[in-house]
């Protein structure tokens, strides 16, 4: 007697259950994953934030956006993650950033990049060779990421003066050095880092180098001084004749085509992003507490702002 194999139809019908069961554990396993990633960049948050705190024990004070000539070597400068890497356990990066910052700034530091970035570990490349590595994470220097709407400050052409952040300011430029007794607003009521993805490619192009004179990873929540100024800019300052960027950029959603994305804080992660405060705390906050950011990204406001 002959064994009777599968119809079409039952195979189809097999086939159509596996697709279906396919379909509905893709995204639970997809969850999990960004699950995962967001603790993942929660923790890299918070050896950011202890590293400060870390920084801030040694000095007494926190770290400034940009040194120039105090911790850097003259004619040089460095960013406030390459003021804080022996406290993240890159020392030799950072003995190496004293004797050459081009040598230095080659090397990738995973823990500055969060996992859910699409692009990972990407670098900044000129001539063909790496110029640099970025950062997911940007100091919040205040309202304006280089102190535009500090109080008493002028509207002027964009430059370094002193931001209402904790870490804010040039040491060549009107520079303040915040100690943490300085945070009268209360550091766990301060933002001190979050969430800019950065954007690698040339270096005309990139955005948030881990070190870089004008262009580290620093956001201000209420952002004037636009790294991008239209919607299809593909450099720095750029006026390409396309859809310009609001004059003012909030905590929102963005992505890696609307270029105006990169004059704000945002995530890849769904509905808002990673935060660390001023106490060394990471609180995940969504897009619709934009506003709330305002009071909270001043040290000594004297704002009453809840914490979402």
């Amino acid at each position: 007697m002959r064994r009777r194999g599968f119809t079409l139809i039952e195979l189809l019908v097999v086939i159509a259950i596996i697709a279906i069961l396919v379909g509905l554990l893709l995204p639970a396993v997809q969850k999990v994953r960004e699950a995962a990633q967001r603790l993942s960049c929660q923790n890299n948050l918070k050896q950011l934030g202890l590293a400060c705190h870390s920084f801030h024990d040694a000095h007494q004070r926190f770290p400034v956006a940009v040194d120039r000539g105090g911790l850097s070597p003259a004619g040089s400068w460095m960013g406030w993650i390459g003021q804080i890497l022996p406290y993240i356990e890159q020392g030799a990066v950072y003995e190496q950033l004293l004797v050459s910052q081009n040598n230095a700034r080659v090397y990738p530091i995973p823990s500055v990049v969060c996992p859910s970035h699409p692009k990972g570990l990407d670098p900044v490349m000129n001539g063909g060779a790496v110029y640099s590595y970025c950062s997911d994470y940007s100091a919040i220097t205040g309202l304006d990421r280089w102190g535009k709407g500090y109080a008493g400050n002028p509207a002027a052409p964009v430059g370094a003066y002193p931001a209402e952040g904790i870490i804010s300011g040039r040491t060549d430029l009107r520079v303040i050095y915040v100690t943490a007794a300085a945070v009268t607003d209360g550091l766990s009521n301060t933002l001190l880092i979050g969430e800019l993805p950065h954007v690698a490619g040339t270096t005309t192009s990139a955005v948030s180098y881990w070190d870089s004179l004008n262009n580290d990873a620093i956001i201000g929540v209420a952002n004037t001084s636009l790294i991008r100024n239209t919607e299809t800019a593909q450099a720095r300052f750029q006026n390409d004749g396309g859809p310009p960027c609001p004059t003012v950029a909030y905590f929102g959603p963005g992505d890696l085509v609307n270029q105006c994305s990169f004059n704000h804080l945002w995530s890849f992660h769904p509905g808002g992003a990673n935060f660390a405060f001023g106490d060394g705390s990471v609180r995940f906050l969504l897009y619709s507490a934009s506003q709330i950011l305002v009071p909270l990204a001043t040290r000594a406001g004297g704002e009453v702002a809840t914490v979402p």
